[in-house]
């Protein structure tokens, strides 16, 4: 769950230094040109700018506090004792189940061949 932290935190913040570079984008636009939309280009520009900056500085502060209590440190797989204690429990029922599709395929191969020498001693 950790890993998934950590990704989910990255991923927000390529996203947030795009919206960034996007409302950057639309204020440098709004400031070369004049006349209509030009003013509703810088407010919205900088509206973007200032959430985007914010929501950077939210992503930031939990992924610092999320890494100073060691959440990214830990592995997020199964403990190897409890992943063994499930192996062996799941074994048994996997072999046999194994084993009862071998069943299968082996009359299914017998059924075939003997059809096919019937076939053939018929000709």
């Amino acid at each position: 769950m950790e890993v998934f932290t950590m990704l989910i935190m990255h991923i927000s913040t390529l996203f947030a230094y795009s919206v960034l570079l996007a409302s950057t984008t639309l204020i440098i636009w709004s400031l070369r040109y004049e006349g209509v939309g030009s003013t509703l280009g810088k407010f919205v520009g900088s509206f973007v700018f200032i959430l985007s900056l914010l929501s950077m500085l939210c992503i930031a502060y939990y992924g610092f506090k999320d890494w100073t209590q060691g959440s990214f440190e830990t592995s997020t797989s199964m403990p190897m004792e409890m992943h063994q204690e499930m192996m062996k429990k799941m074994m048994p029922q996997m072999m046999e189940k194994m084993m009862e599709h071998m069943g299968h395929m082996e009359n299914m191969g017998t059924q075939k061949g003997e059809n096919h020498s019937h076939s053939h001693i018929s000709q």
